[in-house]
């Protein structure tokens, strides 16, 4: 019979878990808080880059304004077609886009948009859809560019980008 011999006990050495570095971070905030608070106040235009929609309490962030962010932030979108339904029979034009913010390479966030021609806005004009295929195609990026840049900015304290957010 064969014999068994003992585990031999070892001393368990742990490592530290790497933790995040927090040093600076309250500071980094609250410096990126002031920035958004001056430039909303100094660049922003309203009608332009924002603009209050009757009814609704918080301003909506518009392209040119996500645009000015991106600049700001030193972000640069791209925009992936994730689904398009391009039916000229019934007609009903779908498209879902996402954009991806870059910052020196590295993803900083992304975001999807959706619009069709079955909108409320679209629907009441179905004699023009064929003439509305792009605008369409168009409003599902803008959609999904100023999600993400609401998303990677921190801009949400200050803008929406839909009526029901409000």
């Amino acid at each position: 019979m064969k014999q068994i011999k003992p585990i031999e006990e070892k001393e368990i050495v742990s490592k530290p878990l790497a933790t995040p570095n927090y040093q600076g971070a309250l500071d980094r905030t609250a410096e990126h808080y002031q920035l958004m608070v001056k430039f909303v106040k100094q660049q922003m235009i309203e009608n332009i880059d924002y603009g209050t929609i009757p009814g609704t309490k918080k301003p909506t962030l518009f392209k040119a304004g996500a645009e000015k962010l991106c600049r700001l932030f030193n972000l640069r979108p791209t925009f992936e077609i994730v689904d398009s339904i391009v039916n000229f029979e019934k007609p009903l034009f779908h498209y879902h886009y996402r954009c991806s913010l870059y910052r020196s390479g590295e993803l900083v966030a992304n975001a999807d948009g959706i619009c069709n021609s079955y909108e409320a806005r679209y629907k009441k004009q179905q004699y023009k859809t064929f003439d509305l295929v792009n605008t369409i195609c168009k409003m599902s990026q803008k959609r999904a560019l100023v999600a993400s840049v609401l998303a990677s900015c921190g801009a949400s304290e200050f803008f929406t980008q839909d009526l029901e957010n409000n």
